[in-house]
This record gives C-alpha cells, sequence and structure tokens, in this order.
C-alpha cells in the first residue's frame, strides 16, 4: 500500500487518472459494452414479480435458457428465424410499454443474443426498455437467488 502511495505521490494527477481507468475497465469487462441506464438489476425485477407489479411490463427470453415467472420465450435471437420471430412479436406491443429483456446463456459482457434484440427495440422506436443485469447466467444470478421462474 505504501508503495501505491508513493507512485501517487510521485505521478499525481496522472497515477490516479490510470487508476481510475483500470478500474472502470475491471467494470467495463464485467458488463461488456452495456452501461448501467441500459441495464436492470435482477433483484428489482423480482421484487416486481413477487408483488404482481407488472402490469405495463414484458419480460423476453431471448436466449436458449429457462424462463423467468411471466417471461415470454422468443427464443434464441441469434439464429435469424427467432429475430424475425421477436419482430413479429413486437408489431402489436405499444411503443411506450416497459420491456426488460434477457437472455442468461452466458456472460452478459459475452452474450451473442441481447444486442440483436435490444438494437430492434432501439429501431422500432421502443422507449422504455433495459437488459435484465445477469453478470454470469440465468443460473447463478437468478436460479440460485430463488428468484420466480415459470413453474
Amino acid at each position: 500500500m505504501q508503495q501505491k502511495m508513493k507512485y501517487l505521490g510521485t505521478c499525481g494527477i496522472t497515477g490516479l487518472l490510470a487508476l481510475l481507468i483500470a478500474l472502470s475497465a475491471f467494470k467495463k469487462d464485467e458488463l461488456g459494452s452495456w452501461k448501467e441506464k441500459q441495464l436492470m438489476l435482477p433483484e428489482l425485477l423480482a421484487g416486481r414479480i413477487v408483488k404482481g407489479d407488472t402490469s405495463n411490463l414484458l419480460i423476453l427470453n431471448t436466449g436458449p435458457v429457462e424462463d423467468i415467472k411471466g417471461a415470454v420465450n422468443i427464443g434464441a435471437v441469434e439464429d435469424a428465424k427467432n429475430l424475425t420471430r421477436l419482430k413479429d412479436y413486437l408489431q402489436q406491443v405499444p411503443k411506450d410499454k416497459e420491456i426488460v429483456l434477457y437472455c442468461g446463456c452466458c456472460p452478459l459482457s459475452v452474450c451473442p443474443n441481447l444486442h440483436p434484440a435490444y438494437d430492434m427495440l432501439k429501431g422500432m422506436r421502443f422507449s422504455n426498455y433495459r437488459v435484465l443485469r445477469l453478470t454470469h447466467d440465468l443460473q447463478e444470478d437468478w436460479i440460485d437467488k430463488g428468484y420466480p421462474v415459470q413453474p
């Protein structure tokens, strides 16, 4: 610790900036290209489901994993037929509907299914959508925590 402080003392603001950049890179690795404002925490969604606060909420499973309680299973949208299925499904959804996307097949930072679905919502001019922040996968970040899944 003393050596780190000495380093910061001799490098001043440059050293501090380097440390902040390194810390933000660690966070970025966990999230990939996703920004916090694009994400919803699992505990928030689980709480809403448990309370029954989902009347204006659409949960879309855009991956190959189990369904969260109340989710519509679209299938892995890295497959073109499922991406088309998502587009067809969204034609009937109001543009201001709150939408939460999830996949959960793998870590959020490398998931092949979320960006195509997210980009589709953006392209179709939806205004209220986020990605469920499953940093590791659905098993670890949802099921193991006892959050609600389809029976």
